[in-house]
């Protein structure tokens, strides 16, 4: 297993948690009449705008993708159909942060936030199952040794101080404290009553 497979595993595995912490807040306000914490809300529509579309999915446009459509044609068809979902997924994030300004707004607008969190997850979902349980397997059998020393390089780069990025270690931090702001079961915070 390649060091960028297992980092895009544990990418998704990150936004997973991310996303069934704001799912477990919107049926905690929808259920159970909490009131919302927009703070946190926000902080979380925050992490999935630019984790996924600005740190996640360039990289694997970038370097996953060409090097499996040259190593094995037969994944084109996947892997338009991922290529497709990264440029649709802005819009699919883009309504769930809208929405949550309407709902903050006023509260009349819950429905179409909670509508717009559950198309973000569900997609998102079938897009990391695609992702995971396809191109994954796909890339570790049909990828050389040399092809993975550049998309190694390139998903490990995000905190490389010579590269001077230090985005990796900012979405590691928000990821902390949002782990830790939403309560349990599916965060590290105190449980709601």
């Amino acid at each position: 297993m390649s060091i960028a497979a297992t980092i895009i595993r544990d990418e998704h595995r990150a936004l997973a948690s991310v996303v069934k912490g704001l799912q477990f807040l919107v049926q905690e306000i929808q259920n159970r009449g909490q009131t919302p914490d927009f703070p946190l809300l926000q902080s979380i529509v925050s992490y999935i705008e630019q984790f996924p579309d600005k740190l996640h999915h360039p990289k694997e446009d970038q370097y996953l993708f060409p090097a499996l459509r040259l190593r094995h044609p037969d994944a084109a068809t996947e892997l338009d159909i991922l290529e497709d979902e990264h440029a649709r997924g802005t819009a699919v994030t883009a309504r769930v942060a809208d929405s949550l300004r309407a709902y903050q707004a006023d509260p009349g607008h819950f429905d179409a936030f909670a509508s717009a969190v559950d198309d973000y997850a569900n997609f998102h979902w079938a897009h990391m199952t695609r992702e995971e349980q396809v191109i994954l397997p796909l890339a570790e059998k049909y990828l050389t040794a040399e092809d993975w020393v550049g998309i190694n390089a390139a998903f490990k780069s995000n905190s490389d101080p010579l590269v001077g990025i230090n985005t990796q270690r900012e979405f590691r931090e928000l990821f902390r404290r949002l782990v830790n702001l939403i309560p349990a079961p599916h965060g590290l915070g105190a449980e709601r009553p």
